[in-house]
C-alpha cells in the first residue's frame, strides 16, 4: 500500500469517527432534552395541583417556587388586573379609630399562635371567606417573578425593611410590621370577599395618591419574600426603582398636612410599639417579648393576637409601610392596656380581652 493510500484511507477512518461521534453527541442532547422536558411537565404538573391550596407548609412552597424558577414555569394566575383604584377620599381618619364591624371572637383553639418569631397568626372577621376560585394565586406576583430570562435575583434589602429583619425581626415593632403586611397579603388574596374589601379600602382609600393598590401589594409581596428567603426577584424595569415609595410617602403626608393631619400625627410601627412598651410593667414587656419569640403562655398569646390584629385593621397606607394616627393609638393602646391590667388582676379573661378589642 502506497503511502499516498494510507493517508486516504486514515483520513477515510477520521471522517467516519467524526460522523459517529456527532451522531452520539446529538442524541445525548436529545436524550437530555427530552428529560428535562418530561421534568419540566412533572415540575408543572405539581404546580397546577397546588393552586388555590391555602394550608401549603412555608418549606412546601418555597421547594415549588425554587422548582418553578428553576424550571422557567410561570404561575397560572399571575398578571390579573387590579380591581378599580379607590380614589374617593376617606374624612373619618380625624374623629377617631375605624374600628371593623363585627361581632366577638370565639376563643381561638389552643394552638401555636405564632407562625413564626416574628408574625402573629391575625383573627379573620368571622363573615370572612377565602375564595374557592383557583384564579386566585397564593402569591401576588403581578407579572413580575417568573420571566426568568429577564429577571435578577436581589440579595440586598429594601431600605424600608431594614429595621425589621435580623434581630428587628424579634421585637415588638418587627412583629407589627410583619403580621400587618401578612395579613394584608391574605386579605388582598380574597378581595373578592366583600369583609376584605371593607378592610382593604379602609387602609388604602385614605388619600387620592393611592390609586395603583395592585402595585403596591406586589412590593410588599417582594419584602415578604425577602424576609423569609433572603433574596427577591426584581425584573429588569423602572416598576422597582428604589425612590418610587419614598415619593409616593412624600406625596401622601402633604396631602395629610393639607387636611390638617401633619406628620407628627401619624406612627410608624417603631412608634407604636414604644407607645406599648412604655405603658406596660416591666414584667409585662417582658412576657409578650416571650410571645414574640413564641415562647409565650397561651394567655398572653391571646391577648397579643387581639393587640396585633387590631393594628392590623386599623393602620393607613402611606406607601412606604403602615402608619397609625394619633387618636387611633391612644384609643387602641389605652383599651388594651386596661384590658391587660384587669386580666392580670383577675377581673377580665384574655379571651374577653379580645373579644372587646375586635368588637
Amino acid at each position: 500500500m502506497s503511502p499516498a493510500d494510507a493517508d486516504a484511507r486514515r483520513r477515510e477512518r477520521g471522517v467516519i469517527a467524526q460522523r459517529e461521534y456527532r451522531k452520539r453527541h446529538a442524541s445525548k442532547v436529545q436524550s437530555l432534552q427530552d428529560e428535562n422536558q418530561k421534568l419540566k411537565d412533572i415540575i408543572a404538573e405539581i404546580d397546577r395541583a397546588s393552586h388555590g391550596r391555602r394550608a401549603l407548609p412555608d418549606d412546601l412552597r418555597a421547594a415549588l417556587f425554587k422548582a418553578r424558577d428553576l424550571a422557567g414555569i410561570s404561575d397560572d394566575g399571575v398578571g390579573e388586573q387590579e380591581e378599580d383604584a379607590h380614589t374617593d377620599e376617606v374624612e373619618q381618619v380625624a374623629t377617631g379609630p375605624l374600628l371593623p364591624e363585627q361581632p366577638a371572637h370565639t376563643p381561638a383553639a389552643s394552638t401555636a399562635v405564632v407562625r413564626r418569631a416574628t408574625t402573629l397568626e391575625i383573627k379573620f372577621p368571622p363573615d370572612y371567606q377565602p375564595p374557592p376560585d383557583e384564579r386566585f394565586s397564593p402569591r401576588l406576583d403581578y407579572g413580575l417573578w417568573f420571566e426568568t430570562d429577564r429577571v435578577i435575583r436581589i440579595l440586598d434589602p429594601p431600605t424600608d425593611i431594614v429595621p425589621y429583619l435580623g434581630a428587628g425581626m424579634h421585637t415588638l415593632a418587627g412583629s407589627i410590621f410583619w403580621s400587618t403586611m401578612d395579613y394584608t397579603l391574605d386579605l388582598w388574596n380574597s378581595r373578592s370577599a366583600p369583609p376584605a374589601v371593607r378592610l382593604l379600602d379602609r387602609m388604602f382609600s385614605q388619600s387620592r395618591h393611592v390609586v395603583d393598590t395592585g402595585y403596591l401589594m406586589s412590593l410588599a409581596q417582594a419584602r415578604v419574600d425577602f424576609m423569609r428567603k433572603g433574596f427577591m426577584f426584581r425584573k429588569l424595569s423602572e416598576q422597582f426603582e428604589r425612590n418610587t415609595m419614598v415619593d409616593l410617602e412624600r406625596l401622601i403626608s402633604e396631602h395629610h398636612k393639607s387636611r390638617g393631619l401633619p406628620s407628627k400625627y401619624w406612627k410608624k410601627p417603631e412608634e407604636v410599639a414604644w407607645n406599648m412598651l412604655s405603658q406596660l410593667t416591666p414584667g409585662q414587656a417582658t412576657r409578650f417579648q416571650a410571645v414574640i419569640e413564641g415562647k409565650g403562655a397561651p394567655a398572653d398569646e391571646e391577648m397579643m393576637r387581639s393587640m396585633i390584629t387590631w393594628l392590623a385593621q386599623n393602620y393607613v397606607c402611606f406607601g412606604d409601610g403602615p402608619r397609625w394616627s394619633n387618636i387611633s393609638i391612644s384609643v387602641g393602646i389605652g383599651s388594651w392596656v386596661k384590658g391587660v391590667n384587669d386580666a392580670d388582676a383577675g377581673v377580665l379573661d384574655a379571651s374577653k380581652l379580645s373579644a372587646e378589642m375586635l368588637s
